[in-house]
């Protein structure tokens, strides 16, 4: 061209396409759009099969066959060396004769870390059609690791302690004649014994998780039953978002000890790949009923029965759980702390985590959960300074409660039956049942209260899908936690399923606090949250048969919940001091009092310093 340009090349025309081809590749096409078709329609019934069932027949016959290996009576041979074969949880080893606090430490560990250590996962979570999360106590992790680096070491023609020959026990013999170098080995012997017990009583083996990209880690404060029923499947839907959960076990203590003495329940073993862990089980962690004299149970035959033991009672249990905590934050590796960790906690849990003095840690507490537990003076809480937050107020913090939690509820509670008596009660007679006004009143920098319509004191009855969102943005953004109406506001599907009910954001306060109730789910609370978004997504009659059907069934189980919980408050109330029954005798002083002494004196004591 005269620019310098040269035109782009057209590319030749195709050759002409003779009849009897085009007559082929048109019938071809037919065959495929009739094949895609027919695809289309397998995974509608494939939607709706899962909806009925809980989850597809392709998905049942695939975990079988997974976990038909493990189903089978001999257990393997041993531990692969193949680092990229996981290790089978039938190689487990005994139990420790004498296993302490950290030994029998339950651990949630989520699908990274499980991937992360090499071992075969032996827990699902609700609507999985296969095994990916793993669950155990901290020995039985520790035996699982070193099975198979035992098993590596065989397979390399070594062992871990090769016996000494006769001119070494004889070198040997000869410095332990010298009372010089035997001073020394002794001392030798003694920093490598205490070497070995400091690390049997940390967490050391979380190490290897440094590099696996949890989403966090969350340490877990279980119920007066121990980690059982909501417990367990709060933990376990939090490792499924992705955290490592550690829950310290107070009723896992042996027996002849002596804090089996005060709490003890003999537990479960490890649970093997092919075991059926349902998630509505009550209990797959222990196998008899709790005894010890730290043990209760909040009933009208017992409350009333002798009001100043069980008052007592409940402050030595929070001693108890308090060390717990402490012991526990202490021993985890020092990357968790440096990225941070969270607490949680429920019921006897909950109430360890409001109280919990976690000041001394600073900026590594990320948040904390307070689930079943009102957060304010009730029965369970000595004095009315023991009803408040504990630690940190910038630490954002939420507080999850049922309408209908029969323990600490704002609508019939025990708490609410021991306050209003006003012969022998005691408790905040004006407590509404939830921690709003005890985080506005202390100046929460970041607050959350939920009441859950109907809720019993296990909400994953009514509103598990619920907390699985919720936690989902807890553990995402806890800081903006106060703020969730308007995170899920841009959510079609979750605008309208919280209802803002009282704020103090726009108030003249220090504090943001916002409280919120959440309805019912139009939805069963048996199905994934999988199921629920298919189903709302499909307007088929049969489908919506078995949606009423199942919603009917669930209401039918919630009220026979709600029966129940009335039973045991009008007992409670027929025994109070009001109605004749026995009055309550307070003490003056508890061992709460006397350690918030000691802080306040020792705290008084570096400002002097400091002045």
């Amino acid at each position: 061209t005269p620019m310098g340009y040269h035109a782009p090349m057209m590319a030749p025309a195709p050759a002409p396409l003779h009849p009897a081809d085009h007559m082929n590749l048109m019938a071809a096409y037919n065959e495929l759009a009739k094949s895609h078709t027919h695809l289309l329609m397998q995974h509608s019934d494939l939607i709706t099969s899962q909806v009925a069932q809980g989850s597809p027949a392709v998905a049942a016959a695939r975990l079988k066959a997974a976990n038909s290996a493990a189903a089978a009576p001999a257990a393997p041979a041993g531990p692969s060396t193949d680092p990229n074969v996981p290790t089978s949880n039938h190689h487990v080893g005994e139990a420790p004769v004498d296993p302490n606090l950290m030994d029998n430490t339950l651990l949630f560990l989520p699908e990274r870390a499980v991937v992360e250590l090499g071992i075969v996962p032996n827990m699902d979570d609700k609507g999985d059609d296969h095994k990916e999360l793993w669950f155990g106590r901290v020995w039985e992790l520790r035996s699982l690791l070193a099975a198979k680096y035992k098993h590596k070491l065989a397979a390399m023609g070594k062992t871990e302690a090769p016996d000494l020959t006769t001119t070494e026990r004889a070198m040997l013999e000869q410095k332990f004649n010298n009372p010089e170098h035997k001073a020394k080995l002794i001392k030798m012997q003694a920093r490598w014994k205490a070497a070995a017990l400091r690390s049997k009583q940390s967490l050391r083996l979380l190490e290897r998780l440094k590099f696996c990209n949890l989403r966090g880690t969350l340490v877990y404060a279980h119920g007066s039953g121990g980690c059982s029923w909501d417990n367990m499947r709060i933990c376990r839907m939090i490792a499924r978002l992705g955290c490592l959960v550690v829950a310290p076990d107070g009723f896992a203590y042996p027996k002849n000890t002596a804090m089996g003495e005060l709490r003890h329940k003999d537990t479960l073993p490890l649970h093997k790949e092919g075991d059926n862990i349902d998630y509505w089980e009550g209990d797959l962690i222990y196998c008899s009923d709790a005894t010890g004299s730290s043990n209760y149970s909040t009933k009208a035959e017992s409350v009333l029965e002798s009001p100043t033991k069980y008052c007592d009672l409940y402050e030595r249990c929070y001693q108890l759980r308090r060390s717990e905590l402490h012991f526990t934050i202490r021993n985890l590796p020092q990357f968790i702390k440096t990225r941070g960790f969270f607490l949680g906690g429920t019921s006897e849990g909950g109430m360890t985590i409001a109280r919990f003095d976690d000041q001394r840690y600073g900026e590594q507490v990320c948040g904390r959960f307070i689930n079943s537990f009102s957060c304010e003076y009730n029965y369970f809480c000595p004095t009315p300074q023991a009803g408040e937050l504990g630690g940190q107020t910038d630490v954002p913090t939420l507080n999850i409660i049922g309408t209908k939690d029969q323990y600490f509820g704002p609508e019939d509670s025990v708490a609410k039956i021991v306050a209003l008596d006003k012969k022998s009660g005691y408790g905040n007679r004006n407590m509404v049942g939830h921690g709003y006004n005890t985080f506005v009143k202390q100046g929460v920098e970041s607050g959350l209260v939920v009441l859950l319509e109907d809720g019993v004191h296990s909400p994953c009855n009514t509103h598990d899908n619920f907390l699985r969102q919720l936690f989902d943005i807890f553990f995402a953004r806890p800081g903006s936690i106060w703020e969730l109406d308007a995170i899920w506001d841009s959510d079609p599907c979750m605008k309208d399923v919280l209802q803002v009910r009282q704020s103090s954001v726009a108030k003249a306060v220090h504090a943001n606090v916002v409280q919120c109730f959440v309805p019912l789910s139009k939805f069963p609370n048996s199905w994934s949250l999988r199921q629920v978004d298919a189903m709302s997504m499909l307007s088929d009659a049969k489908a919506d048969k078995l949606m009423a059907e199942q919603m009917a069934k669930e209401a039918k189980e919630l009220a026979v919940e709600h029966k129940k919980a009335a039973t045991m408050l009008d007992g409670i109330r027929k025994q109070s001091a009001a109605a004749g029954g026995i009055k309550v005798e307070r003490k003056a002083n508890s061992v709460y009092d006397n350690d918030k002494l000691a802080s306040t004196n020792l705290l008084a004591k570096k400002q002097t310093v400091n002045r």
